[in-house]
């Protein structure tokens, strides 16, 4: 395996050096180390940093915009690539889940990784305490050191899911130390969270309590956070229960110019049954207070064409009648 020494990929090949020597009939020779060089140096690099298999190959053109927050979101992300590494802060991304905050996330840790050649590492919460309880045991592959170092030696970090793990003293500690060398040397962070930020006055939609990331993660470490990383915040219907579930389990699949956003959700409302294809949308509309997108809709059953307005951020549909 590759070391990873102050952000830097060390290659087993010429360890580090960038050049290898050949000894021959004609004495030495000295060539560059072809595992240093383009593509070969991207394809380390990438694998280094450890991304998901499901997000491999997740890049901003694939990223599905259903709320106006997720353009926003979308948008700061781009700038925060473009401007890398001459940028102040990372970015916090907050929301229910469903809504792309990993996706953006790894989008971004894929194009600097190729674009600037830096070393980066992704890391899922429950997965890091995973391994970290298991690097104690007498057959682990790797210590604790092992685990740790590349997450606080990396250029670029992502950490997926930040207040996941259960909140012990010995989590917040962990968690502390490698939030707090990041900051301290100044390297970028960018995190995911389900949790709010602020206590609201109803129960969140996001996560089954009302706690608060501050709650989950502690008073001093949530500061250090909200001084290292800008908030964006995401809204959204969950891509994973509401729009893709609902493109699987509709009996129709659509034609590339037809949309079937809500599909699982919409019913004909003269016969009240779901086998509904949605023919055409309409763009993102404000209303009331949130959102909303009209579908033209046709029942199988009936042969009924009617409207249907979808609203992501209350994942809800109503029938107004057509004009």
């Amino acid at each position: 395996m590759n070391e990873v020494k102050e952000g830097l990929a060390v290659c087993e090949t010429c360890r580090g050096s960038g050049w290898l020597v050949a000894t021959g009939d004609d004495g030495e020779a000295v060539d560059r180390c072809p595992d240093c060089q383009g593509e070969s140096r991207r394809s380390r690099l990438l694998q280094l940093a450890q991304i998901p298999p499901r997000y491999l190959n997740r890049g901003f053109e694939l990223y599905s915009i259903h709320h106006d927050s997720q353009e926003a979101a979308l948008k700061r992300a781009v700038d925060y690539v473009e401007n890398f590494p001459a940028v102040e802060r990372g970015l916090l991304f907050v929301g229910p889940c469903g809504v792309g905050k990993t996706h953006l996330s790894v989008a971004m840790m894929r194009q600097i990784i190729q674009e600037r050649m830096v070393t980066a590492r992704f890391i899922d919460e429950v997965e890091l305490l995973w391994q970290l309880k298991y690097s104690y045991g007498q057959d682990s592959p790797a210590t604790e050191e092992e685990v740790l170092s590349p997450l606080t030696s990396v250029e670029l970090l992502v950490w997926d899911d930040l207040g996941t793990g259960r909140p012990t003293a010995w989590v917040k500690d962990i968690i502390r130390m490698i939030i707090n060398y990041r900051y301290t040397h100044k390297k970028q962070t960018v995190i995911t969270s389900n949790w709010p930020l602020r206590r609201s006055s109803g129960r969140s939609a996001s996560v089954e309590t009302d706690q608060t990331l501050e709650e989950r993660i502690g008073r001093r470490l949530f500061s250090r956070i909200m001084e290292m990383c800008e908030v964006v915040p995401i809204k959204g219907p969950d891509a994973r229960t509401v729009i893709h579930k609902a493109g699987m389990d509709f009996k129709k699949q659509p034609g590339p110019d037809r949309e079937h956003i809500a599909a699982g959700l919409i019913e004909c409302p003269r016969c009240g049954k779901p086998d509904v294809t949605v023919l055409d949308k309409s763009s993102m509309k404000r209303f009331r207070d949130g959102s909303f997108i009209d579908l033209s809709c046709l029942c199988e059953g009936c042969a009924t064409h009617f409207l249907a307005r979808f609203f992501p951020e209350s994942v809800a549909v109503e029938y107004p009648a057509e004009s």
